[in-house]
């Protein structure tokens, strides 16, 4: 009965429904209508109605990420601009108590920029998650980051969730509940174990537990389990635990809102957000749909084409070829090794093969045709454009090279960069070689690729100076810590 009559309302909203899912994915945040109706259930829903064929699910996906930030930052403008004051005024109408006010802001308290991953998930903190963000005084460039993975994560799971169970709607919004039950239950186990493990840092507090365990493996009743326990930790949970925890920890700190926390997830954002670009792309292609923008865009060159920007656009796409980024790249990472500078010049070079390889990789899987009436000559398939993937590289080289001069001269070096990428692009659809998702799916790979070795090279010297710190005496890596923090 459910699903037919879910089955019918897809069907007489049809595309609109896009729409609906957008406005209660936003409104939960933005209006704090979670307290009224929890915003899961809406994703969920048009999570069934992509299930049972109304909606795309890829683009669904987008459409609620992309909703539930916009319905974050607004909530982060109000607390930012109107206050605590207001919202315990104002609050009882949307059943938002002083209580309840309280206890999201002691656990934004608590957890800084996890707050904003983590909280999406938690009921009671979701709605009102943003509005805190923005009185707690975080500027929102240090909050967009967190909230673009922490919607992305929540809207994928739900949507999913419902597009893999369309069948069961009654049984999944049992199940969704639940779900955000556990988790705020592991939630509460995780936080337990991150404070046991700070607390067991030092080697008195490791003595004691040690011999209260041992005291505990006495007992008649656990020295079966002591038998067992023991041998399973010292060889097996103990070396486990050594490997993994430096990444372990890297992941935790990077979930501060502060220095290279906000630099990685940054990267991190970036990265997830080009990766979907590229997947929703590639599903709307291969089912034969057009991309808004692109036909605007072929006729907006076709009406603006004139002899002086053909020949301008030719010279800023010869920016673009592959050999000539390359030369770029080259020197830039030699500059940088001479500056000592390793694992940026790795990033750079490593950066731009890894673009190369992916594009060429999905050009051959999703084999689209270039636009018939180019003003050059251009061979193999057209998505997603090389010139514009690889034109990323001079982002990448001025982000780069932003590091070693002073502050004014970065954002200039950053913008240059930037226009770079963009101009190159552009060059492409005017000359109509590529259409304009060609081009930003360029644009996405590079972003994608670049951003994914940044990743690994931030980890990797991470763990290197982590396993590095284990072999100084105890006071150097104290001195170690310490310009850590102060940087």
């Amino acid at each position: 009965m459910i699903e037919r009559l879910i089955t019918d309302l897809g069907h007489s909203l049809g595309h609109w429904a896009y729409l609906l899912v957008a406005f209660c994915a936003m409104a939960e945040t933005a209006a704090f209508a979670g307290f009224i109706a929890p915003g899961e259930f809406a994703v969920i829903f048009g999570g069934v109605l992509a299930g049972e064929g109304t909606l795309n699910v890829v683009l669904l996906v987008g459409v609620v990420w992309i909703s539930c930030v916009i319905g974050d930052s607004i909530g982060f403008y109000l607390g930012h601009r109107l206050g605590r004051a207001w919202a315990v005024k104002h609050g009882p109408k949307v059943r938002l108590t002083e209580e309840r006010l309280a206890k999201v802001e002691s656990f934004f308290g608590r957890h800084g920029g996890k707050a904003i991953v983590i909280g999406r998930w938690v009921g009671f903190v979701r709605p009102l998650m943003p509005f805190t963000a923005g009185t707690s005084g975080i500027g929102y460039r240090r909050f967009l980051p967190y909230d673009i993975i922490g919607a992305g994560l929540w809207g994928t799971t739900f949507t999913l969730l419902g597009y893999i169970f369309w069948q069961s709607f009654s049984q999944i919004t049992n199940i969704a509940s639940r779900a955000a039950l556990v988790f705020g239950v592991l939630v509460v186990l995780a936080l337990g174990t991150h404070q046991a493990v700070k607390r067991l840092r030092t080697p008195e507090d490791r003595a004691r537990a040690s011999a209260w365990f041992e005291r505990q493996a006495q007992r008649p009743l656990l020295r079966p389990v002591a038998l067992v326990v023991r041998p399973l930790w010292r060889y097996a949970l103990h070396p486990l635990w050594r490997l993994i925890a430096p990444p372990l920890r890297f992941v935790i700190d990077r979930l501060r809102p502060g220095g290279l926390g906000i630099e990685f997830t940054t990267i991190t954002a970036i990265f997830v957000v080009s990766v979907y670009t590229v997947i929703l792309q590639i599903g709307l292609i291969e089912d034969g749909k057009s991309i808004t923008g692109d036909s605007w865009a072929l006729h907006l060159a076709r009406d603006i084409e004139m002899s002086a920007l053909t020949t301008l656009a030719e010279v800023v796409s010869f920016f673009g070829r592959l050999y000539v980024v390359a030369s770029a790249v080259l020197a830039t990472a030699l500059a940088l090794l001479i500056k000592r500078r390793v694992w940026e010049a790795a990033t750079l070079v490593a950066g731009l093969i890894v673009t190369e390889v992916s594009v060429q990789v999905i050009k051959e899987a999703v084999e689209r045709a270039r636009p018939g009436d180019g003003l050059v000559g251009a061979n193999g398939f057209s998505y997603p454009s090389a010139h514009a993937a690889v034109a990323v590289s001079y982002l990448a080289i001025a982000v780069a090279v932003s590091r070693l001069v002073s502050l004014p001269y970065r954002l200039a070096l950053v913008l240059t960069g930037l226009g770079m990428a963009i101009a190159i692009g552009v060059s492409r659809v005017y000359l109509r070689v590529h259409y304009l998702s060609d081009v930003g799916g360029g644009w996405a790979v590079g972003l994608a690729a670049y951003s994914g070795c940044a990743i690994v090279a931030m980890l990797a010297v991470y763990l290197r100076d982590a396993f590095s710190d284990r072999e100084r005496s105890p006071a150097a890596a104290g001195d170690v810590a310490s310009r850590r923090a102060g940087g």
